[in-house]
């Protein structure tokens, strides 16, 4: 997720950054329910959300997804429950 576009929003404070410290750590099974290209347009809308990710993905990507679910699971556990 991190490139010099990302961090132009970052130090703009469009975006943000977490700490380390403040992320709450999943390992989210490889199933294909569970799969960022199914989650990842339910949670567009969210603006605490998407405070963490790029305005602009490469057509037809997706965020990582290691950084995609422990970012949905610091601020909407729920999700990933």
């Amino acid at each position: 997720m991190m490139n010099k576009d990302f961090l132009k929003e970052v130090f703009a404070e469009d975006k943000a950054l977490l700490e380390l410290k403040e992320v709450k750590w999943i390992n989210v099974p490889l199933y294909d329910e569970l799969s960022v290209v199914k989650i990842w347009p339910m949670t567009k809308e969210n603006k605490q959300i998407m405070r963490f990710f790029p305005n602009k993905l490469p057509k037809g990507r997706v965020p990582d997804r290691a950084y995609f679910f422990n970012i949905l699971n610091t601020f909407q556990p729920l999700y990933v429950a």
